[in-house]
């Protein structure tokens, strides 16, 4: 959780969530070694803050001052947690069970799980044109290809080819969700065998797509 989106909140939670840092620090002042100037600094902008709010949520007493004084108040509180925050997360002592109840940022970011193996093969289809074949895949969605290899969490696509009176095939690799191979003149009538698997950022393949068959030229 980034500082903008701590304190960034509607009036009542951003003042909920400051009296929770407080009274946390105050509980725990001794524990977490605390800079007592610090936590002196954090009881009062807090305890002013929560009074302003106080004064301006009452119809009886709210008027163009009391907003002023609470939009002051909250700008300071904000101003003093922004640097409150980053002096907690450097503090080792505070632990990072803590910083969670607080609502504060991690220290750390959680680690992202790697991208499984893809499940499903793609739909491969081949346009020829002067001495040239591009490949696109797809997965059909309500009758329409998908837009983005990344929609569905895919790197790209691997594609494997041979001429229909080889054995060995071929491979080329793809991030787009196209692969266009170039032939010279001579092999512009031969036959030629592809399919297609996605792949994650690992290059592990999923399913491969069934086997089309196409004249080069």
């Amino acid at each position: 959780m980034h500082r903008g989106s701590t304190f960034d909140r509607p009036d009542a939670e951003f003042i909920a969530r400051a009296n929770t840092v407080n009274d946390q620090c105050t509980a725990h002042a001794t524990a977490w070694h605390l800079d007592a100037e610090r936590l002196a600094a954090l009881n009062a902008l807090t305890a002013k803050a929560g009074a302003a709010y106080a004064a301006n949520s009452d119809r009886a007493t709210r008027n163009q001052i009391t907003s002023a004084n609470k939009k002051k108040a909250f700008s300071d509180l904000k101003h003093f947690l922004s640097l409150f925050v980053d002096y907690l997360t450097v503090n080792l002592s505070v632990p990072d069970e803590a910083l969670a109840v607080m609502g504060l940022r991690p220290r750390r970011r959680p680690a992202r799980e790697p991208l499984p193996r893809p499940l499903e093969a793609p739909v491969l289809t081949a346009v020829i044109r002067h001495g040239q074949m591009t490949l696109h895949v797809a997965r059909p969605e309500l009758g329409h290809p998908q837009q983005s290899t990344t929609r569905k969490g895919y790197f790209g696509f691997k594609l494997r080819w041979r001429f229909e009176d080889e054995t060995r095939w071929r491979h080329e690799i793809s991030t787009r969700l196209s692969c266009t191979l170039r032939f010279e003149p001579g092999e512009q009538t031969k036959r030629i065998v592809l399919e297609a698997a996605w792949i994650n950022p690992r290059l592990e393949e999923g399913p491969w797509s069934g086997q089309i068959t196409e004249i080069v030229g």
